[in-house]
């Protein structure tokens, strides 16, 4: 059973507009996401007090707390009282439900990020891309009566259904069809480098014919979001920020193999 939380209640945090929370014992445990909402109402004794109902959700496993505190006016210190509910992180996902999920999210999050083309999603940033799609197909979702998909919490975009690090060419061969990676999942990237070998020509022309060559570069993707458009063996074809250019999407992909560092 998850402990309670130092709610730090005397230094009055929740009379601060806006509440500063998440409070300092929380924001210790990790990297959050939050939200809170406010009302006044009368108890029976017919006295004013105020509610403040918050909730806590941990990026790392999704774990969330809510917590629940009720104060008056007159005396905020004394009369400040505070509940806290724990919840674990979700469960595993079977097949089945996974291909659920993905038969009622993923064509529409991959349409959704194909349409963006050649626009400007709000900051133009690649994460913004993954999370405005995932909140509009939400409030769609939920407009029609319908469960909607999670909407991005930090740098998790929903179930992780592969996780790993890159070494040697060819010890990630295949794990793209045994993992099930699919149109409409997420990539995210963390200070990944990929070897590029592109084909050059030099600029002296011998007998009227350029000289060509292969030159090798090394690509390093410090933090990247991607939606991906489809998956072609070891090749995963993406839709995200053009490199150079923050405002605009484009088309992006990846050879598996050719990944030697990162995760």
């Amino acid at each position: 059973m998850a402990r309670d939380f130092d709610l730090d209640l005397p230094s009055l945090w929740f009379t601060n507009s806006p509440p500063t929370f998440p409070v300092h014992s929380m924001k210790a445990r990790g990297l959050t996401t939050s939200a809170y909402s406010i009302r006044r109402e009368f108890k029976s004794s017919g006295t004013l007090q105020n509610v403040l109902v918050a909730s806590v959700r941990w990026l790392d496993d999704l774990s969330t707390t809510k917590v629940h505190i009720t104060w008056n006016d007159t005396d905020p210190l004394h009369t400040a009282h505070a509940q806290q509910r724990h919840f674990a992180p979700p469960g595993p996902l079977s097949p089945k439900d996974l291909d659920k999920a993905h038969r009622a999210y993923g064509p529409n999050i991959a349409a959704c990020a194909e349409i963006s083309l050649g626009q400007t999603v709000s900051d133009g940033e690649c994460w913004t891309l993954a999370h405005t799609v995932l909140l509009d197909l939400a409030h769609t979702y939920r407009a029609h009566g319908q469960e909607s998909p999670l909407i991005s919490q930090g740098r998790t975009h929903g179930y992780c259904i592969l996780a790993l690090s890159a070494g040697s060419p060819g010890d990630n061969a295949g794990l793209l069809q045994l993992a099930d990676v699919r149109r409409g999942d997420i990539l995210q990237i963390e200070n990944a480098h990929f070897r590029s070998v592109e084909k050059t020509r030099s600029a002296r022309q011998e007998g009227g014919e350029k000289q060509v060559g292969r030159q090798k570069r090394i690509v390093r993707l410090a933090q990247h979001t991607a939606v991906m458009v489809g998956v072609e063996g070891e090749v995963l074809r993406w839709w995200s920020r053009m490199e150079g250019c923050r405002s605009r999407r484009a088309r992006g992909g990846m050879i598996l193999e050719t990944w030697w560092w990162g995760r």
